[in-house]
């Protein structure tokens, strides 16, 4: 679980991939924080308000793959220069279900593992979504951070970092990939009351 001690605000981040993390961290923050941990959240951390935000799955999906064949912009990950700008939606989810492909490794050194790390299930207990004090929707971003502001008595602007440029998700799936996609983020559908 990727976990962020944020000591000027004196918060934790619980950052989940793909959910508008780096506008937080890097934008907002100014890539002032300790971590990332990813063994859970440390003991001394555990007073302090912690924090994170879920997508749509579906929504998610498409923005990751999107991101591991078209890349995206203020970022290190400059794909295709290091993915496959040929890599259908099947056959990515094919990579992001294999269980035999690690995720949480501590250099994620190959595209595979990168992939798996993105596209993980929110719901997956390496996010620790359940010992977040506060859950933010991604749809509704800026009014959801700015209610963690004043949490924290924190004021400023939060930039969007990363943005995908595409249509509505809606459009990317065939009766096939909805169907795997449904099977592989069934939690998160349930859990976190998403539909497609």
């Amino acid at each position: 679980m990727p976990a962020f001690f944020i000591p000027s605000a004196k918060c934790v981040f619980i950052h989940i991939p793909k959910n508008g993390g780096a506008s937080i961290r890097h934008g907002f923050f100014k890539s002032e924080y300790e971590g990332p941990v990813m063994d859970g959240i440390p003991d001394q951390w555990q007073e302090y308000f912690k924090f994170t935000f879920v997508r749509n799955p579906y929504d998610r999906l498409i923005s990751c793959w999107r991101m591991f064949t078209r890349g995206m912009e203020n970022s290190k990950w400059q794909y295709p220069d290091d993915g496959n700008p040929e890599l259908t939606l099947e056959q990515f989810l094919e990579i992001a279900m294999d269980d035999s492909i690690p995720f949480d490794g501590p250099t994620r050194d190959t595209f595979e593992i990168k992939l798996r790390h993105h596209a993980l299930p929110q719901t997956h207990p390496f996010y620790c979504l359940d010992q977040a004090d506060f859950v933010g929707r991604f749809e509704s971003f800026s009014e959801d951070f700015r209610t963690i502001c004043d949490r924290l008595g924190l004021d400023g602007e939060l930039p969007h970092w990363n943005k995908t440029d595409r249509d509505s998700y809606q459009q990317y799936f065939d009766e096939n990939t909805k169907r795997i996609a449904d099977e592989f983020y069934g939690q998160d559908i349930a859990r976190l009351g998403y539909e497609f």
